[in-house]
């Protein structure tokens, strides 16, 4: 076939009998003779990649499937390596233990566009109903029908507040559902896709969902359009029953939130980062020696949003709050740094890693490993995904 209109990416870790049936609905699609189908596996270590193989040699559609060994809760990582083998210029992001009405992908591309980002979410199927729901119901559509009132009332509210968060520019609202998600191969990259900081369950949507916001791409309910369809199964051992008490609760809420993160779909060094000047350091020898340690030297952009302004004190001038990361970089171990040019910073550089307030990274002027850590990268001992035929 030609380029396909559009990729769907759909995740799965130990849940065939799941896939298998979210599998055939996406067959079912109206465009399926557009689309192809990357699925992602976490790393089963069961029938998941025989049932990907059996379902490619009768599927509409092209069908590749990726694994890597199982390390963790790698969701981040199974979406990037799925968005990366893809070729569509428009993606949907689709969770394994999902099933959607024909028109569902339609629906997605309908709404997908440059800057905006498409994003449905499910009816939850009780267990006694997902048991009952084999392929021939899905083919025949009819297992749209099994949304009670209580459900499709639910999904209405939540398209309404949706409608009335964005109207009001609320600063964090609508909430990321990446279960179900459109979003162009261009605004994909723009954030650098998912956060593979990422490695427990939750926390990760809501972060896309910010970055999203950063970057002025706005995330488009269309619930009132179409909804898929949640099989159930029993709670990842991984969940916790809050996600405030969950693994990523302190990631999620970290002082510097790169739009464009550095563990994503391109794994960013310090010296690959943006980053610009601002106001006129007194003495510019010790602010350059300091940048060196960390940062590309001299080619710095000047105009245009970052992600990281310097601001050297002695000096004159103030951040100019269009970089995501605020740094200050004291050259003197003396210093005593005005509340007006101290406040504002997330990271102190300072020769002893002494000066700053509580709540502000301080580390001394040569800590490379503490200031990569604190903008967002991680190691990471992971393999690359094994592209396997299916």
């Amino acid at each position: 076939m030609d380029r396909p209109e559009v990729s769907v990416l759909v995740n799965t870790y130990e849940r065939p009998w799941h896939l298998r049936r979210c599998l055939v609905s996406l067959a079912c699609q109206t465009l399926a003779s557009k689309m192809e189908v990357v699925v992602v596996d976490d790393g089963s270590r069961d029938e998941t990649a025989a049932v990907v193989r059996g379902f490619a040699r009768s599927a509409p559609f092209p069908v590749k499937f990726l694994t890597h060994p199982h390390q963790a809760f790698q969701l981040c990582r199974c979406r990037n390596e799925g968005a990366a083998a893809s070729s569509a210029d428009r993606l949907v992001f689709f969770d394994g233990d999902l099933i959607a009405g024909r028109d569902h992908i339609a629906a997605h591309l309908q709404h997908l566009a440059p800057g905006v980002v498409t994003n449905s979410y499910c009816v939850r199927l009780e267990e006694e109903l997902s048991q009952q729901i084999d392929e021939n119901l899905i083919q025949s559509g009819e297992f749209t029908k099994l949304a009670s009132r209580r459900d499709l009332a639910r999904l209405a509210m939540m398209y309404r507040k949706a409608w009335f968060y964005s109207l009001i520019r609320h600063s964090n609202k609508p909430r990321c559902k990446g279960g179900d998600l459109g979003v162009m191969r261009s605004d994909l990259e723009k954030l650098n896709g998912f956060d593979e900081n990422f490695r427990a369950w939750g926390g990760e949507d809501d972060d896309f969902g910010f970055r999203l916001k950063a970057a002025n791409v706005r995330l488009k309910y269309i619930m009132n359009s179409t909804r898929s369809y949640h099989l159930w199964h029993p709670l990842a051992p991984s969940r916790p029953d809050r996600l405030r008490n969950g693994e990523n609760e302190e990631y999620l809420h970290r002082q510097v939130r790169l739009t464009r993160c550095m563990n994503g779909l391109v794994k960013r060094t310090l010296r690959e980062l943006e980053v610009r000047l601002c106001g006129v350091a007194t003495d510019a020898a010790a602010l350059q020696r300091g940048l060196r340690v960390h940062f590309q030297w001299p080619q710095l952009p000047q105009s245009g949003r970052a992600d990281v302004e310097v601001l050297s004190f002695p000096g004159e001038g103030r951040f100019t709050n269009t970089a995501d990361a605020r740094l200050l970089l004291v050259t003197q171990p003396t210093a005593t740094v005005p509340s007006r040019i101290l406040r504002p910073a997330h990271i102190v550089l300072s020769p002893l890693g002494n000066i700053g307030r509580e709540g502000q990274v301080r580390l001394r002027l040569e800590d490379q490993a503490g200031l990569a850590q604190a903008l967002g990268w991680r190691s990471s001992a992971s393999r690359p995904a094994q592209l396997r035929a299916a």
